[in-house]
């Protein structure tokens, strides 16, 4: 879970991927799900330190996107940290004001009637979970006041949780065009319902009005990414840490990024600034190892890892991948000690039996450690 290491405030936890998100957003940061009605909790601890991370049971040993994303869980605290820096709002103090100067209470604004009592009762149904009711008092709503983006928008969602997802990108499309502040949300419902070339489309055309969004570069580059595109993906996500330069999870994109459209050396430069900000960020530390044998430099790789053990001697996923390392290096028997560490500091790892019967194998074919 994403945490912005707010202690003692209150945040809004989401509902559909455990997201804590600021108590005034409508929707969730991380997966777009609405937030009317989600449950708001105290954030009275920090974020998960990387030692914290490091010592969780380990992941299945050929899965390297699966690696990136627990790199971004360790490091997810930092992404979101702009987000928290900045105060909320107040209201004026109302002693700015002298007893001549203070203007006169302004009455109770009356109870919403057509479209806009049409739309409280829709908003109240969604936030109860009565989500049939919900849409159809939306539809209302909207269809009453039809230039109004903010129904449309809900009348959206209310279609989304109902599965009707096409009708409620084609709602929500309508309320972009209406109001261009909903442009990015709508690409990111165009992403989530994996319609992933017209969020692209939607992506670049608000980058074309404000081509130093950097949001919307993040949110292209991962979406460039997971389709394959990574130059492309390497590209945005560039502009994005150039504008976040203390953000390791974007950088840790970047770095992937540039690792999987074969600009190995670059790569391994962005992974040492991943380190640089996380030095006990072992899937990092990791990718930045692979990278280094990919470019022939397996001592290098050694040393890397060695440094992280150094710092987290007890790191089921740095034994694992020495012994990767050393497997590749042409040390067999070393190879299988580590091979057999790593199965004894995370005996319950799904691969964990794999590879204490890959040691055997290595030891039975010669290579005693």
């Amino acid at each position: 879970m994403y945490s912005w290491g707010m202690r003692g405030t209150k945040a809004v936890l989401c509902p559909k991927c455990g997201a804590l998100n600021r108590p005034t957003w409508e929707f969730c940061a991380r997966c777009n799900e609405p937030l009317e009605g989600a449950a708001a909790v105290e954030e009275s601890a920090g974020p998960p330190t990387a030692a914290e991370a490091g010592s969780a049971t380990a992941a299945p040993a050929n899965t390297i996107v699966l690696a990136a994303v627990l790199a971004l869980v360790i490091l997810g605290a930092a992404a979101w940290r702009a987000l928290s820096d900045s105060p909320p709002a107040e209201r004026p103090d109302p002693s700015l004001f002298t007893m001549g100067t203070q203007p006169p209470a302004l009455p109770s604004p009356p109870p919403p009637t057509g479209a806009g009592a049409a739309y409280e009762a829709g908003r109240r149904a969604l936030t109860a979970g009565d989500v049939p009711n919900a849409v159809a008092r939306l539809a209302e709503a909207a269809a009453g006041d039809p230039r109004n983006a903010h129904y449309k928008v809900a009348y959206g969602h209310a279609l989304w949780r109902s599965g009707d997802r096409d009708a409620a990108l084609a709602v929500t499309g309508e309320a972009a065009a209406l109001d261009p502040r909903l442009q990015i949300q709508y690409a990111r419902s165009l992403d989530v319902a994996g319609k992933s070339e017209d969020a692209a489309r939607q992506y670049e055309a608000v980058l074309r009005e404000s081509p130093g969004a950097v949001t919307v570069h993040a949110d292209l580059g991962r979406l460039l990414f997971r389709t394959g595109d990574y130059k492309g993906a390497a590209s945005h996500l560039q502009t994005a840490v150039a504008a976040r330069p203390d953000d390791p999870v974007l950088q840790q994109e970047f770095a992937y990024s540039l690792d999987q459209a074969g600009n190995r050396a670059e790569a391994a430069a962005a992974y040492r600034g991943v380190l640089e900000k996380a030095p006990d960020a072992v899937i990092s530390r990791g990718l930045l190892a692979d990278n280094l044998v990919e470019q022939g430099r397996k001592d290098e790789a050694m040393a890397v890892l060695r440094e992280g053990l150094r710092r987290q001697p007890e790191a089921p996923l740095l034994q694992r991948q020495i012994g990767s390392v050393l497997e590749r290096s042409g040390r067999p028997g070393d190879a299988a000690a580590a091979y057999r560490a790593y199965a004894t500091l995370a005996p319950n790892a799904p691969d964990a039996q794999a590879l204490l019967a890959r040691a055997a194998r290595l030891e039975a074919a010669g290579g005693k450690p």
